[in-house]
């Protein structure tokens, strides 16, 4: 939650006002609040005549509050309205599987070069990620996304694992990346990105995220080696962009865009895979989600079906 420091006047609370940067009364009182709209506990809260909602507006973004006529009152999003309106993810091409990996059609990439070679040993890993990380490589082999290899570089597998349960095989590229020239970036200020977000203050909104985008992304042969990790006494290295080395996002970023621009893709903001439609209908957002589901299909990204939200 963001803190702004409060000051008592006479038994009330003052506090800068955000519009005139003057002062304003604020009240401190106890209702009933809840994050799920079902389980409801008793919480101090800040209101005042001029105050957009309450205090405390990021501990509420989701939640309810409940004034003492038994009114229940949302904070921080608009009312959802998703009854009878047509969802982009039962458009057809979408994928059911969330390990499905798409093939850019571009140039194989050729990346920078480390000015110095690293070799760092596997180090130990849990014992709950073994098995997973046998599966991975066995699939992302199957697919042409990894392969055996034989290289002087060498970096530790760095599994993490997701808020689903299941987990992504990163490599620690920490030591490879000191040695790494640098890449302008291009990818965009995530908090910029909200503020233009915000600022749009339109009704209805989608979310399209590209499936395992960086293994989308073919790399030049000259390039594979320094991508090198061990796994079981076999060496194994990516033919596609990997996930933990310092400049797949900016690669990826600016791959994503191209494909858009190149398409004609109607007004969007995008992060890295992820891309925000939105506007002031249902119809618009979906015409507009559409068009850009096509583009990145057309251009051979996966896009996985549970991860596209929207119109809501």
């Amino acid at each position: 939650m963001h803190i702004t420091p409060i000051k008592t006047c006479g038994g009330r609370i003052c506090f800068p006002s955000w519009r005139d940067r003057g002062s304003q009364d604020f009240i401190l009182v106890e209702d009933d609040v809840s994050l799920t709209g079902n389980e409801w506990k008793r919480h101090p809260i800040v209101t005042g005549p001029e105050a957009p909602c309450i205090l405390g507006i990021d501990f509420l973004r989701n939640g309810y509050f409940k004034d003492p006529k038994g009114l229940r009152w949302t904070f921080g999003i608009a009312a959802v309205e998703t009854g009878a309106v047509k969802q982009l993810n039962t458009l057809p091409g979408l994928s059911e599987n969330p390990s499905a990996v798409g093939l850019l059609k571009v140039e194989e990439q050729r990346v920078p070069i480390p000015t110095l070679t690293v070799h760092r040993r596997q180090y130990r890993t849990t014992q709950d990620a073994v098995i997973p990380i046998h599966k991975m490589i066995h699939e992302l082999e199957t697919q042409g996304v990894v392969s055996k290899t034989h290289s002087p570089f060498n970096s530790p597998i760095w599994p993490v694992r997701k808020s689903d349960g299941e987990w992504r095989l990163t490599v620690d590229y920490r030591a490879l990346n000191e040695v790494t020239p640098p890449l302008t970036a291009a990818v965009l200020d995530m908090l910029e990105l909200q503020y233009e977000l915000e600022s749009k203050a339109a009704k209805w909104y989608t979310r399209i995220d590209i499936a395992n985008a960086f293994f989308s992304i073919p790399l030049a042969a000259e390039c594979r080696p320094q991508f090198a990790f061990t796994w079981r006494g076999v060496q194994y290295t990516w033919n596609r962009l990997p996930q933990g080395w310092k400049h797949s996002p900016t690669i990826c970023h600016g791959l994503i865009q191209a494909a858009l621009e190149n398409g004609k893709a109607p007004k969007h903001l995008q992060y890295i895979n992820d891309i925000m439609v939105w506007g002031n209908t249902t119809m618009e957002v979906f015409e507009e989600g559409e068009k850009i589901i096509q583009i990145l299909l057309e251009a051979s990204f996966a896009i996985e079906k549970s991860k596209v939200k929207g119109p809501a």
